[in-house]
């Protein structure tokens, strides 16, 4: 979608005039602007600010001066854009404001930036809540009402997320813990409000005086150089809220060049994990008499026994050596814990393992200033320290290459390294540093991925120039039967710029005796197990010897272990979230999911509804991230006597109270195919997966006019069993069954005319 943004001038003078009236921003000559979405403002902008020598210099008081109003264009990979440059001088300091857009094409963003012509200095506010520098500074007008989703806190936004009706009051976490707004109406009308650059750097701030929501520099900066220069960005969509974050994300991906590669074809996302974090069995907690060392085999050796495909194992931050404040001393494994060390344990096990690593005790041996060889900022007061060198980073990654395979790196505790820290919050350039330096020194060693956990939204931004942030937590700690699996949200969040989300470990099995987490029941196993599998992020159970649930687990995978996912994050629709900001919106009041799987351009649509307290009637024209879905049947994943029905708007999918937690709704969606003139085909899938169609075990669906062939997989020692219907008649089914060979079948077809499954060694 390619809409175009006008840009005049009401006063003195004309700029720009281009035709589309959708996406609009009014600028006049005197430094104020407007945004207006299909001729309604939405936006209005408030007090332009600068901070320098102690200082606050607004307009709001006519202490900063605007001393004069240019135009300039050019062009970039985006193509060619213009420029309105507000020059304003605050005492000293003499900074640009510029308004941008792009004119060939015509895009649906504004951004804004921030340069400074010379170095300020003395500029901090009295806190991190605050900024030090306030362009664009948004108030909202009584012409538009609006709902927001505002990301907030750690995982990824989740803890601090608030969805509503909004107002400059609303419930809109800020400063160093804020994140991306989207703003909307009841219609599907949308715009997204982030940072644009300098990730590490920005943040935003509410005046309750003003009302106004600002964005610039984060508050504890003393100072900025000449020619740094900070940008924030508009972007709207007329095709809704999840569409307004996709095509967000794809444009800071586009011009960050951002890298899937890791992601698409690292292990942790691609296979099952055997995870021991908060809240899985062996969470600081072993098998009575033992240490962790052997707890970890004997685990491994029941996973053997149960034959549970585990690609490789998760070890928590039960292993190193810690300070007095919790943080890491060494990051090598304990005597008490591992006492023959990784390479031991990876040699017995045979399976590649991830790490997890917290936040720095000030106290670190590999601090140069303890006698280290690493340069670290420590922070007096509160006792930690953040590494600020490259080379610690390659030879800390370096170092697990002689531990054996490890394949991914977790760096957790995000948000308290970058609270307690001050130097993260009062320094333009160290976070990145940090987080970039983290990055290229797992890029040195192509195996290595990393995972954000209790991230700001900051640190995901961030990860738009780190490719080997592949994944991220989206919710809070998994107890069990806590409620942390509602991620609908958070995911559109972190998918949107290229970080798979996770949902974090979950048990399998209800009651799990002699567990650390005393009389606590697991009610939601199959709840957790389907959205770990639709989050497309890693999939990875803490249960205890002899608690794992191998028939439930099996579900989110094939006989290999890899993940049966599919292809995109299953997000919260877009009728949710407006629902929840206007009350009497018909929407679901509950958590209501779709995804789909995209096979050689067919769709296959996936409904989740889970907590649910009203009645809600979901149809194929919304619900979808990609737009409408084509004439589909809809069939139940959890109620076999549900019959398949014709799925249109006038034939809608029914939800409600039935829909809950413990008997969560599972819904999916068929496109009627041709199978020569007369006989519609409808295909199924695998029965017992969660996602009976996925792209990872069907590679491609042709059609002719006297058969539909599908390609797929088949592994070694696995029989796959592909249902369909003929005219929405009784279930068939065509068997792949390579169960006897030791060699896998892929690139093996089935022919529906036929009926029939031929392996690619032969017909089977």
């Amino acid at each position: 979608m390619f809409l175009s943004v006008l840009l005049s001038v009401a006063l003195f003078s004309t700029f720009i005039a281009v035709t589309s009236q959708q996406l609009v921003i009014d600028v006049i000559t005197n430094g104020t602007y407007r945004v207006r979405v299909n001729g309604v403002a939405w936006l209005t902008s408030g007090a332009t600010f600068f901070n320098n020598d102690q200082k606050q210099f607004t307009n709001a008081d006519n202490s900063l001066k605007l001393m004069s109003t240019t135009a300039t264009s050019g062009y970039d990979r985006l193509g060619l854009w213009q420029n309105t440059n507000f020059i304003y001088q605050a005492g000293t300091l003499s900074v640009t404001a510029s308004i941008k857009i792009y004119t060939v094409p015509d895009l649906p963003f504004i951004i804004f930036s921030q340069t400074y012509q010379n170095t300020a200095t003395k500029t901090s506010a009295p806190d991190s809540k605050h900024v030090i520098s306030g362009f664009p500074t948004f108030r909202t007008t009584s012409d538009a009402d609006l709902g927001y989703v505002a990301y907030g806190g750690d995982m990824a936004g989740y803890s601090k997320l608030s969805v509503g009706r909004y107002n400059p009051l609303a419930s809109i976490t800020t400063g160093i813990e804020g994140g991306p707004l989207v703003l909307f109406d009841n219609s599907s009308n949308a715009l997204v409000v982030s940072p644009m650059s300098q990730f590490m750097a920005a943040s935003n701030q509410i005046s309750l005086v003003r009302q106004e929501l600002s964005y610039g520099i984060m508050g504890l900066v003393d100072s900025v150089p000449s020619n740094y220069s900070i940008d924030f960005i508009v972007y709207y969509s007329n095709q809704g809220i999840n569409q307004a974050m996709k095509g967000w994300g794809e444009l800071l991906k586009f011009w960050y060049n951002k890298n899937l590669e890791h992601r698409a074809y690292g292990i942790t996302l691609n296979y099952m994990g055997y995870w021991t974090d908060n809240g899985a069995y062996y969470y600081y907690h072993t098998e009575e008499g033992k240490n962790y060392e052997k707890t970890m085999l004997d685990a491994v050796n029941y996973i053997n026994a149960q034959k549970i495909p585990f690609k490789y194992t998760q070890y928590d931050s039960w292993w190193y050596a810690k300070g007095k404040t919790s943080g890491v001393l060494t990051w090598t494994p304990t005597p008490e814990t591992i006492p023959d060390g990784f390479k031991y344990l990876s040699d017995q096990t045979k399976l590649p393992f991830t790490c997890h690593n917290r936040f720095w005790d000030s106290a670190t041996p590999y601090a140069r200033y303890n006698g280290g060889r690493y340069n670290f900022i420590p922070d007096h007061s509160s006792g930690l320290a953040v590494p600020d060198d490259d080379q610690f980073w390659l030879d800390l990654f370096n170092m697990t290459q002689q531990w054996g395979p490890f394949i991914m790196y977790e760096q957790d505790w995000l948000d308290k390294e970058t609270d307690e820290n001050k130097i993260l919050q009062s320094d333009l350039f160290v976070g990145r540093r940090w987080l970039v330096g983290m990055g290229k020194g797992a890029e040195a060693y192509k195996t290595i991925g990393i995972q954000y956990c209790m991230s700001y939204s900051r640190h995901i931004l961030q990860s738009l120039e780190i490719p080997t942030v592949t994944q991220a937590r989206v919710s809070g700690d998994y107890q069990p039967g806590g409620r942390q699996w509602d991620i609908g949200i958070s995911s559109m969040f972190a998918d949107a710029v290229g970080v798979a989300p996770f949902k974090d470990t979950f048990w399998t099995t209800e009651v799990q005796a002699g567990s650390p987490y005393g009389v606590k029941t697991e009610k939601h196993t199959g709840l957790n197990s389907v959205i770990s599998t639709l989050s497309t992020g890693p999939v990875g159970p803490g249960d205890g010897i002899g608690f794992i649930n191998t028939t439930l687990l099996m579900r989110c995978c094939d006989s290999d272990g890899k993940i049966l996912q599919p292809s995109v994050p299953a997000t919260a629709i877009d009728d949710q979230m407006i629902k929840r900001a206007f009350l009497s919106y018909p929407g679901p009041v509950g958590e209501v999911y779709t995804t789909y799987s995209n096979i050689s351009g067919l769709i296959f649509g996936i409904v989740l509804a889970a907590e649910m307290s009203n009645e809600y009637s979901l149809k194929p024209s919304n619900g979808w991230t990609f737009g409408q879905l084509p004439k589909s049947v809809v069939y139940s994943g959890t109620d076999s006597s549900k019959l398949p029905a014709m799925f249109s708007d006038n034939s809608p999918l029914e939800l409600g109270p039935e829909c809950s937690t413990t008997n969560f709704c599972l819904y999916y969606t068929s496109p009627i195919l041709q199978l020569g003139v007369r006989t519609q085909v409808i295909l199924l899938g695998e029965e017992n997966k969660w996602v009976p169609l996925s792209p990872k075990r069907f590679y491609s669906i042709h059609q002719t006019h006297e058969d539909i062939i599908i390609v797929l997989n088949v592994n070694a020692r696995e029989s796959v069993t592909l249902r369909f219907m003929e005219e929405l008649g009784p279930v068939l089914t065509v068997e792949c069954d390579n169960s006897a060979s030791d060699t896998p079948a892929d690139l093996s077809f089935i022919s529906i005319a036929e009926r029939k499954c031929f392996l690619n060694s032969g017909d089977s």
